[in-house]
């Protein structure tokens, strides 16, 4: 007897298994957040270039690879192009307020065209979901593309409400990190998580094979991420101390635990007998 790895047949067209990351729509929300999360450490016109900068490169990037530029990534170009001239014309008024209120300004945004999307038929996801299942059957494209629109939706919503908390209803929002960083953060990174889980069990699902990764494998690559945010909290003070190894302490439990039962749930070793 022999121990091999558990592997899933590979779709041709994706040789590597993995879903690319050109692929998924977080790419062609990444002008957005760049825009949310440097105002700050940067001013809102060098926040605005640098998106800029990011969705030139995002088109070509499409352009390289012999694909026309998808409708989210000329929107960013054209967006933050106008953006950009609107943070370097402005008068101080107008900058100050969009240096303290840019991620709202982007989670707001966003969140609308996520829903506006929806309303009009023609979720925003639609593009990158084709790319990454070139041949599956309209009824799985069209599922995958309303769900996977609804949870960006979502999670932009609940950013854009932690900040708005934070810049409207707290006294001092430049030192806020958790309204400001980590609350907006975590939404994000909880339905980047979840829509990978969900297209890469449909790849099972069109492949004929039991639904994978399981749930174990989801839960542990979010709380992962309680590891980071309690660092930030003890790097920035934005806590009192015993918060931030709190948080750290229950990422490596929690990660750890998914790990375990996800190994024990999928099987990912097991015994072949020879032929």
């Amino acid at each position: 007897m022999r121990l091999t790895a558990r592997r899933r047949e590979q779709d041709p067209d994706r040789p590597d298994g993995i879903l690319l990351l050109l692929d998924d729509p977080v790419t062609g929300l990444l002008p957005w957040f760049a825009v949310a999360f440097l105002v700050g450490p940067m001013t809102f016109l060098g926040a605005s270039l640098v998106a800029l900068g990011l969705s030139a490169l995002l088109v070509l990037a499409s352009k390289l690879r012999g694909e026309e530029a998808k409708i989210l990534e000329l929107s960013d170009l054209v967006f933050f192009a106008a953006l950009s001239v609107v943070a370097a014309v402005s008068g101080p008024s107008v900058t100050s307020w969009l240096n303290d209120h840019a991620d709202e300004v982007a989670n707001v945004a966003v969140a609308l065209l996520a829903y506006g999307s929806l309303v009009v038929g023609r979720p925003f996801t639609t593009q990158y979901t084709i790319s990454r299942f070139p041949n599956a059957a309209p009824e799985l494209l069209e599922r995958l593309d309303r769900v996977g629109t609804w949870i960006w939706a979502l999670a932009l919503t609940f950013a854009a409400l932690a900040g708005g908390y934070g810049e409207f209803v707290l006294p001092d929002l430049a030192t806020d990190l958790w309204t400001g960083w980590i609350l907006q953060t975590a939404p994000l990174i909880v339905a980047f998580n979840l829509t990978i889980w969900i297209d890469r069990r449909a790849l099972a699902r069109q492949a004929g094979e039991p639904p994978f990764p399981g749930i174990w494998a989801l839960l542990r690559d979010i709380s992962f991420w309680f590891i980071p945010s309690g660092i930030l909290s003890l790097a920035f003070h934005s806590a009192p101390g015993w918060v931030g190894w709190m948080l750290v302490g229950i990422g490596i439990a929690l990660t750890l635990t998914f790990w375990a039962l996800q190994v024990r749930g999928d099987g990912r070793l097991r015994i072949v007998e020879p032929n």
